[in-house]
């Protein structure tokens, strides 16, 4: 990308956001004005209200070489929120960089069936299995008062964001975290777990050819898909992590929203009571619960 010296000298706020624009327009980007106004606002380091009150200034060399270093990352593919490292979940801020998932609003279904439950239902102790960025215990543990959770992951880079997150919302007495391939190295007692929860890599091997690129070639395969039927994890999770739920604990899990009809299969094979599929906004299946007998 070669942007001419004179487009750059003396430009203001609001030019070098149109440069922006213009460039990301020409690499096809859908968003592009949205885009290169939110990555002004990160170099900028400021709200809507100060970019619209000093858009008429002019943006100092650094922090036009900044921005024009990030509209060349987006213009590339790299999603924006891996630029900016921030995703917005739940109402809250979450740190997130190329080595986990980008937190998305289908997965707030799933926390939001979690927290109706717990208006009926004491949820005192919780595993959630991948736990990722941390964005599903972060979000319970913050909207569902008293509740402790252990987040496992298999991947030690997912749990390092994990843990900035648990920190950057002051959560280390509430939430710690386990390396662990499922329940493999969990040591939790038998029938001692009001919950576990999972959003596991559900995309088949088939669907993740056709998997748009910047989810493709940015976000770590791992999280996405288990290479083979999309099933895997809800085999394991559901057949392993029953030994460890009290009779009549909640098993959660986020799915693809053709999955619905073999995730609950898999529940009620395992012996799960009142198993539900809960449908997202956009009225797609997106959450399977169940209980333990």
């Amino acid at each position: 990308m070669n942007i001419a010296r004179e487009q750059l000298k003396d430009a203001t706020v609001n030019q070098m956001i149109a440069l922006g624009r213009d460039v990301l327009m020409s690499y096809n980007k859908p968003d592009a004005t949205i885009d290169a106004r939110l990555l002004a606002l990160h170099v900028l380091h400021c709200n809507m209200s100060e970019l619209l009150l000093h858009g008429n200034e002019r943006m100092t060399e650094h922090l036009k070489e900044s921005f024009m270093y990030m509209i060349a990352r987006r213009a590339g593919g790299t999603p924006l929120q891996y630029i900016t490292n921030n995703q917005e979940f739940m109402g809250l801020e979450f740190y997130v960089d190329e080595r986990v998932l980008i937190p998305r609003q289908d997965t707030e279904s799933l926390i939001e069936a979690i927290i109706n439950y717990s208006k009926t239902h004491k949820l005192a102790k919780a595993v959630e299995v991948g736990v990722g960025s941390g964005c599903i215990s972060v979000s319970l543990a913050h909207y569902i008062d008293g509740l402790i959770l252990e987040g496992i992951d298999i991947c030690q880079n997912a749990l390092d964001v994990a843990d900035k997150n648990i920190k950057k919302h002051n959560l280390q007495e509430r939430i710690t975290l386990l390396k662990s391939d499922v329940f493999a190295d969990y040591d939790g007692e038998e029938e001692s777990l009001d919950l576990i929860v999972s959003n596991p890599p559900y995309i088949t091997f088939e669907e993740c050819k056709g998997l748009m690129q910047e989810v493709k070639e940015f976000e770590p395969r791992k999280a996405l898909t288990d290479e083979g039927d999309g099933l895997r994890f809800y085999r394991e999770i559901t057949k392993e992590g029953k030994k460890y739920l009290k009779p009549n604990g909640l098993l959660a899990y986020e799915i693809g929203y053709l999955q619905g009809k073999d995730v609950c299969a898999i529940l009620e094979q395992e012996g799960f009571k009142d198993v539900q599929l809960i449908q997202d906004l956009a009225h797609r299946d997106r959450v399977v619960i169940g209980t333990k007998i």
